[in-house]
């Protein structure tokens, strides 16, 4: 199989990719918002960042969710600063009071007959964003006329098993990881299956290439161990180790997948035991954060992040500065994964690196070349133009 339609290693370090980035990818990019759980009463907000963009997500009066930009119609402020809230019956702008709806209609103007005679209300609404729910998650895209349906048909054919509002499950404590690396370094490194069996020898312990497998489904992809004939949503070893207790009963039945790529920047990864979603936040060239919602049975219900390697409980931050112990020490194998993708950043940016073949096989290196193609379509770049 041809490796020619590859990235080149400058898209994972020079500012102008990312600038590219934001400028087409994300601006068109569907990103996990919340749960409705988290919109329970009129005013509740949530902000999102998808690339260089803020989006508020709100319930208005009548219960429905609206997503608009972060930035007043008149002069650009950003209008919500908290990460989530309630903003009460109206957003207000702090610079001159413009006063928007949870609709997003501009409803007031201070001064509007001596200062604004002819303005147009009706014009200067908050800029809509795209919105879209799928089981209990909702979902935002900056361009309003976005079609959620065709971005999650692929996954919704696709067996969800998890109610995270079943009684035997709870939301832990969210993660947020600071990681040295490219934010598609992170997203080619999830979406590998060579590794597995090396990497992750002493905490997955696999599976091996021709026991693993990824799925492509549209844009995205789901991962299975297929270990024995029968496609599994953990590996062998971790099966052996666990075992049934801590099962959450909406997550008993097989059938479903270890992880789901909701492309372009988002990880679901379900378990017997729980659930988790990753966002991914490109924060510049060589630098991501990672946004980790889970939700767990009621073996975990417990604080678990000082337990976690880099886990500063001052900042809240997990970062490889803090660790106290080589990475293949701590028995993590997410753990495992930052150091590589920190060690492969470096590597890319030296003068002179060229990227080797990849690995063929669903089990090993093609979705990384799936995710190439879909980059270089959303971004719509001719292929040539990253070789």
């Amino acid at each position: 199989m041809s490796n020619a339609f590859r990235l080149q290693p400058d898209a994972y370090f020079h500012d102008d990719w990312l600038k590219l980035e934001q400028q087409t990818l994300f601006r068109d990019a569907w990103s996990f918002a919340g749960t409705i759980a988290d919109f329970s009463e009129r005013g509740d907000y949530r902000l999102v960042t998808i690339g260089a963009v803020t989006i508020i997500v709100v319930r208005d009066k009548s219960g429905t969710l609206n997503a608009f930009h972060n930035f007043c119609r008149h002069r650009g402020a950003t209008l919500l600063d908290a990460a989530e809230g309630n903003t009460g019956s109206t957003i207000v702008c702090p610079y001159h009071r413009w006063t928007y709806g949870l609709g997003g209609e501009l409803r007031g103007v201070p001064d509007r007959q001596s200062c604004f005679a002819d303005i147009d209300r009706a014009s200067l609404a908050l800029k809509p964003a795209a919105i879209g729910i799928f089981k209990e998650f909702v979902f935002v895209n900056p361009n309003g006329r976005a079609q959620f349906d065709d971005w999650i048909a692929p996954i919704a054919e696709k067996v969800w098993p998890h109610d995270i509002f079943a009684s035997d499950v709870k939301e832990a404590a969210p993660l947020v990881y600071d990681v040295k690396c490219n934010w598609k370094v992170f997203v080619e490194n999830a979406i590998d299956g060579y590794h597995l069996a090396y990497l992750h020898e002493q905490t997955l312990g696999g599976p091996t290439p021709d026991k693993n497998v990824w799925e492509n489904t549209g844009d995205h992809m789901i991962w299975y161990a297929n270990e024995d004939g029968i496609r599994h949503r953990l590996p062998l070893k971790i099966r052996e180790e666990t075992g049934s207790a801590g099962v959450i009963s909406s997550a008993s039945e097989p059938g479903y997948g270890g992880v789901y790529f909701l492309f372009p920047a988002t990880l679901v990864v379900p378990t017997p035991y729980g659930l988790s979603i990753t966002s991914l936040r490109p924060l510049a060239p060589g630098r991501t954060q990672l946004d980790v919602r889970q939700w767990v049975g009621p073996w975990q219900w417990r604080d678990e992040r000082k337990y976690i390697p880099g886990y500063d409980k001052k900042t809240g931050i997990i970062s490889s500065d803090n660790w106290t112990k080589p990475a293949l020490e701590t028995g993590d194998f997410q753990t495992e994964d930052i150091w590589i993708c920190e060690k492969v950043q470096r590597g890319v940016e030296m003068p002179g690196f060229e990227f080797g073949p990849l690995s063929e096989g669903p089990g090993a290196e093609d979705p990384i070349r799936w995710f190439h193609n879909s980059l270089c379509r959303h971004m719509n770049l001719d292929r040539k133009e990253v070789l």
